[in-house]
């Protein structure tokens, strides 16, 4: 191809060689909860809590199993002699994921969640709750916000993460905790019926991590104990790894049920299918994410690898119940980037190059997976800097990597966020047009370079192009605030004129930098990024993914200083406590989370000073009964997501 820039015209067609039209698309976590403090004491690190990840997964119940997604049970038996003794413990357990016990469900049974509370520092017993914000109702959310249009959800993961993991006897295992009947059962030696104390606990299973199907192996519950039998025998732990890898074709094989026990991204897929099976259509298509589960600088690594077999297992779950819910699989986040050899270690795009390899294997003919037929790629950030004809080693060597992952992807997502320079401007003109205007704004100048760079590198080889995550947040400190991360920024900078407005008991901005910060991030200036964003979409015919659908307020910082940084420049990081990573969303959840283990508080308090006030009728509740609703008044979500209709591409 002549080495030359590519007319606007053709964008469209080379963005989506694989794809149909574009849709209204959102990058999407179920993490939504706010975190609450002591009012005397916002950024303490033992006074607060972030709701757990697990916390948003539905569709849980030990009193009502038949409508219960897992079903787990652990029984101890604990033996004694006439004396009273212990002489011998033994135990057995189940445990069973019911991929249809849902299916036309209510959206309470598919919220129903547990969770134990605690009075200071002692737990109380677990409860059954329902949640406000599980993954379906939040899901079941957007598509009534979008009143009937489709939309498309980018996600970043299938509930697992680097950390679910233990090894036992040498051998390493995807581990779950999993909401359990909890029963210990006591044998007396003197004839006597036994009883049984029962309680609801979480507790750890053990799967095997790169076998897709299994089957139960009663063997695998071993009792481990310390003492002399009749003297001081005492249980020390059960290791439930209930199953052994089998063959599809072998009895009682079954999916890995670790694929459906991680937190609540895994959730997503089977969520989303549920309520397109209810309209009938589909309101919600998923291009399915995997996180980035290195052990040791690699994503080459069997954690990886469950991560990517637990996707596969969630989007066939998902469209065996309504067809083409998940169309996507994404390998990674930003991993691919450029970076010269260490060692024997490869390469960030050569280990996800390798990692794709693997996924699309799982779908070939003869594979686990066969037939499921997802389009598979990565998202990254650094694809703009593509460039076959580059004299820097770094930016040559990304070059000759990424196109040999050119060779296995069906597509490419890129993130893409305005400069510095194009936030100033939009703060002081109240326009985008430096970013947006066509041809000559910094989107269209990107966008045309990397589809320039990937058609030369692919060849003749289509390959989808999506942006992965595009948008501005409402409120905070961003990473692409003017003077961010420089330690001398210019004086007229924001960051500079910030510094100017610091409390220091504790470190916070002042009012007067607080008025400063809302030049740039506020919710008329989302609104307007994300109106021109989707604009921009449907003109280019460009599928994109607005970052993103919901607040995730635990994203800024908590425990402060940040490490490595001192009090004043943990105030003015992005991740710090008036960080903006938590208010990219154009919805928010009115849920605080009030447990503390400690002295009780007056009641919920919203996590931040930046916490804007609640649109009226909306207030803030317990983490479990709170309120979904929409952040941007001046964004009209239901007409842009009515707004997109097909568009004729040109060749």
């Amino acid at each position: 191809m002549p080495n030359r820039l590519l007319p606007l015209a053709c964008i469209a067609w080379l963005s989506s060689a694989l794809g149909a039209a574009p849709q209204m698309g959102l990058a999407y976590q179920p993490y939504v909860g706010q975190w609450s403090q002591f009012p005397d004491n916002p950024y303490a690190s033992d006074r607060f809590y972030t709701p757990s990840f697990n916390t948003y997964k539905g569709g849980l119940s030990i009193e009502d199993p038949e409508r219960s997604l897992l079903r787990a049970q652990r029984h101890v038996h604990l033996y004694f002699d006439a004396a009273g003794r212990l002489m011998n413990i033994e135990a057995d357990s189940r445990l069973e994921f019911a991929a249809t016990a849902l299916r036309g469900a209510t959206d309470a049974q598919w919220s129903r969640t547990l969770f134990r509370r605690f009075e200071g520092k002692v737990p109380l017993p677990a409860r059954e709750v329902d949640h406000q914000a599980s993954v379906f109702r939040q899901l079941a959310f957007l598509a009534e916000a979008a009143e009937g249009a489709p939309l498309r959800l980018a996600t970043y993961g299938a509930g697992f993460q680097a950390g679910y993991w233990s090894e036992i006897d040498g051998r390493g295992y995807a581990t779950m905790p999993v909401w359990t009947d909890n029963r210990v059962s006591f044998h007396p030696g003197n004839g006597s019926p036994p009883t049984t104390d029962r309680s609801t606990d979480e507790i750890n299973f053990y799967f095997p991590p790169t076998s897709v199907y299994v089957k139960p192996d009663p063997k695998g519950v071993r009792v481990r104990t310390r003492g002399t039998p009749g003297q001081d025998l005492a249980l020390d732990r059960v290791d439930l790894r209930l199953f052994a890898p089998a063959r599809q074709d072998e009895p009682d094989a079954r999916l890995n049920p670790g694929f459906f026990a991680g937190d609540a991204n895994g959730q997503i897929a089977l969520a989303a299918a549920e309520i397109n099976a209810r309209a009938g259509k589909p309101l919600l298509t998923i291009a399915q994410g995997v996180e980035n589960v290195a052990v040791a600088g690699s994503l080459i690594n069997d954690r990886m690898r469950f991560a990517i077999l637990a996707a596969l297992a969630q989007a066939r779950i998902a469209n065996d119940r309504f067809p083409g819910t998940v169309t996507h699989l994404i390998v990674g986040n930003e991993y691919a980037v450029p970076a010269t050899k260490s060692g024997t270690l490869r390469t960030p795009t050569e280990q996800t190059t390798e990692m794709v390899r693997f996924a699309k294997a799982q779908m070939a003919p003869g594979g686990d997976f066969a037939g499921l037929g997802l389009a598979v790629g990565v998202r990254g950030n650094r694809f703009r800097l593509l460039d076959p004809n580059a004299t820097d080693p770094a930016i040559r060597r990304f070059t000759r990597d990424a196109t040999r992952l050119l060779g296995e992807v069906d597509f490419l997502m890129e993130n893409i966020y305005p400069s510095p320079e194009a936030l100033e401007i939009a703060a002081r003109s109240g326009d985008w047009d430096t970013f947006f205007a066509p041809e000559t704004g910094e989107l269209d100048i990107q966008w045309e370079r990397l589809s320039q760079s990937v058609a030369t590198l692919a060849g003749d080889r289509p390959i989808e192009l999506m942006i992965g995550e595009i948008g501005h947040p409402s409120n905070g400190i961003p990473f692409n605030l003017p003077g961010h991360g420089n330690p001398n920024p210019p004086a007229d900078s924001a960051i500079a004129r910030l510094a100017e407005h610091i409390e220091r008991d504790p470190w916070r901005l002042e009012t007067e930098g607080l008025a400063i910060l809302h030049r740039y991030c506020s919710p008329d200036m989302s609104a307007a990024f994300l109106t021109r964003a989707f604009a921009w979409s449907r003109a280019r015919g460009v599928q994109i993914h607005a970052f993103e659908a919901f607040d995730e307020p635990y994203k800024f910082g908590q425990n402060m200083p940040l490490p490595g940084l001192d009090a004043r420049a943990s105030l003015l990081n992005c991740q710090g406590s008036h960080g903006a990573e938590g208010f990219y969303g154009l919805f928010g959840y009115s849920g605080v989370a009030a447990f503390q283990a400690g002295p009780s508080s007056a009641g919920p308090k919203p996590g931040s000073a930046l916490q804007a006030r609640l649109p009226r009728g909306v207030e803030w509740a317990d983490q479990f009964s709170g309120q979904l609703y929409p952040k941007l008044p001046a964004f009209d979500f239901a007409a842009t997501a009515a707004a997109f209709e097909p568009v004729t591409r040109e060749r």
